[in-house]
């Protein structure tokens, strides 16, 4: 080895030197900052309880559910319109149901809807549903015609309008014939009466 690599040799290298230095410094900035620091500053926490009166109004706001409505189910009544041994073939009988004007007749011949030992009695609405204007049967044809426009309706079709303005079927009742004691009863109309938005109401 050379005398001058000796030399090199014996020399700190860079980098122990640098770190020699920041300790150095790091050091020397402790002592300074120790000596400049204030003292006797003492921090001082105080706690002060205030009684405040105040007057608070407040205001509920409460929402309300609407009723319910209650559901009613309406249906039709069982009225007794007359009993068999009153009838008598292709005379109509005029009675009431549930506040409307019905033609009751025993047909003298099966009939649609009809009921009793012949199945010739049915009912209908004394009403036309053209315009509702009043019925006169019609013995021999077993039909009702209205007498404001002269609809002729057929009773042992289920109400047919046969000619005329109407268009649709005489509204029937619904009948129930009770063989024990003769007894014929209206349970219900097949359709709704003209100028009634529901037979019901």
């Amino acid at each position: 080895m050379s005398e001058q690599e000796k030399k090199m040799d014996k020399r700190p290298d860079a980098a122990r030197r640098t770190a020699l230095v920041a300790i150095g410094g790091l050091a020397v900035g402790g002592v300074v900052g120790y000596f400049l620091a204030p003292r006797g500053v003492t921090t001082v926490t105080q706690t002060v309880t205030q009684t405040v009166a105040q007057t608070v109004t407040q205001t509920q706001t409460v929402t309300q559910a609407p009723p319910q409505p209650v559901q009613v189910t309406k249906t039709y009544e069982r009225v007794k319109l007359a009993n068999i041994r009153e009838l008598s073939n292709r005379r109509p009988v005029l009675k009431q149901y549930m506040g409307l004007s019905v033609l009751l007749v025993k047909l003298g011949e099966r009939a649609v809807g009809g009921v009793g030992p012949d199945g010739d009695v049915v009912a209908f609405v004394n009403q036309c549903t053209h315009m509702g204007g009043p019925l006169i049967y019609l013995s021999d044809v077993n039909c009702v015609v209205c007498q404001l426009h002269y609809t002729q309706f057929d009773l042992a079709r289920g109400g047919k309008q046969v000619t005329g303005h109407a268009t649709e079927y005489l509204p029937q009742l619904m009948l129930e014939y009770d063989e024990g004691t003769g007894d014929i009863y209206a349970v219900g109309i097949n359709q709704l009466v003209y100028g009634k938005y529901d037979n019901l109401s």
